[in-house]
């Protein structure tokens, strides 16, 4: 048995020459800046995602909608709707990747359906400021999505939002 355990042994390699530091140090190099282009081309694509769905919103499309020419953007840009939400759950600071997460959790696409997770993503948008969060709040406590059906609520949030000039849907 021990002859088999010899096999699986990891042996590190050894360098020889400065030649091969230097290969080495190349690749590292080259590894790195073929993750930054990989980074760099999600965040265009997450980019041209908010504009697209900002195109979609001033033309009057539901979030329904929008998430379906999402999926078809996404599509011919050869990406994986799934990893792409994976990499927008991390973003904290972008309200229009909120309404999009909360909208995915509305619908079911891409995640779970989970109305509170709805819930909490159109509420971290109004928390930002953005004022289709807030309506979209507004919504939700009116019609008891992810959260107790509050009409007060709702009408604080639909007040503000038409404040900001948003007309209730």
């Amino acid at each position: 048995m021990s002859n088999y355990n010899n096999i699986f042994e990891i042996k590190p390699e050894r360098i020889d020459n400065l030649s091969n530091v230097t290969q080495l140090a190349n690749n590292v190099t080259k590894l790195h800046l073929e993750n930054n282009k990989s980074y760099d081309f999600v965040n265009e694509i997450i980019e041209e995602m908010c504009n697209l769905y900002d195109n979609e919103r001033l033309k009057g499309k539901d979030n329904h909608s929008i998430l379906e020419t999402l999926e078809q953007f996404l599509a011919n840009k050869k990406q994986n709707p799934v990893d792409i939400i994976n990499i927008c759950l991390n973003d904290q600071i972008n309200p229009i990747i909120q309404i999009i997460l909360a909208s995915c959790y509305y619908y079911g696409k891409w995640v779970e359906e989970v109305e509170h997770k709805a819930f909490i993503y159109y509420q971290k948008s109004a928390e930002m400021g953005n004022i289709k969060g807030i309506n979209n709040v507004g919504y939700c406590y009116q019609n008891g999505i992810g959260v107790e059906k509050d009409e007060h609520k709702a009408f604080i949030y639909y007040q503000k939002s038409a404040e900001m000039g948003i007309l209730k849907e």
